[in-house]
């Protein structure tokens, strides 16, 4: 038996009682696993099926098929109900469950899920353009940072004149000053939609198969 944690990318529910859960673990990367009985009447348990909460459980890696989970728990206190920071959550989750599926262990996106998660607890309603911004350099990427103004997203580096609508000047240099400052950059309503744009934009350039997640809709109509 293994003892592992991880967070909960995303959950499909199996027949009457089960489900199968999609976790991006500390020290597997995406693995998916099988858990009985989740849904049964007198499971208080749960409550732990939300998107990137972090839990922490035991499995069988030797069993057939796809590893069973026991022993499931939190491995910190539940969230609490928000339901534009939870929007934001659930975004994130969407976008990681389109990314990461072939992604191994990776201390520093493991980490990085970790402070989104710290900073949604702050309710940092920018916390989810912050992260994607940053998660660039984990992911391969990262733009070429360097003295120009534009952002050309085709060849991920900065350059003196625009190429491409998403990335005016205004834009460009939010995405250069988050990937040196982080969370500390202040956005206002409309850099956050027009940052997120942009991120969308890069992210279907550069990742093979990226889709804009089914989440975007419910995430613009409570930001709006």
């Amino acid at each position: 038996m293994v003892q592992e944690k991880g967070f909960l990318i995303s959950y499909l529910k199996y027949g009457e009682n089960d489900a199968v859960l999609h976790i991006y673990t500390h020290n597997e990367g995406y693995k998916s696993y099988f858990l009985k009985g989740i849904y049964s009447k007198r499971n208080k348990k749960k409550a732990l099926l939300q998107f990137l909460f972090e839990i922490q459980f035991t499995t069988n890696p030797k069993a057939s098929g796809l590893p069973l989970i026991s022993d499931l728990q939190a491995y910190g206190h539940l969230p609490e109900w928000n339901i534009k920071t939870n929007a934001l959550q659930f975004f994130i989750a969407d976008v990681l469950s389109n990314i990461l599926r072939n992604e191994a262990q990776n201390e520093s996106i493991y980490s990085k899920i970790s402070g989104f998660m710290d900073q949604l607890k702050e309710e940092n309603i920018s916390a989810h353009v912050h992260f994607l911004v940053t998660l660039t350099e984990d992911l391969g990427i990262k733009p070429l940072l360097n003295d120009s103004i534009y952002l050309n997203p085709e060849k991920g580096v900065y350059e003196p004149f625009s190429s491409h609508h998403c990335f005016d000047d205004s834009t460009s240099g939010l995405w250069k000053s988050i990937l040196e400052e982080g969370y500390s950059v202040k956005l206002t309503n409309a850099e956050r939609r027009k940052l997120l744009e942009s991120i969308l934009v890069y992210y279907s350039i550069h990742i093979p198969e990226f889709k804009n997640p089914a989440s975007l809709e419910v995430l613009q109509q409570i930001w709006a």
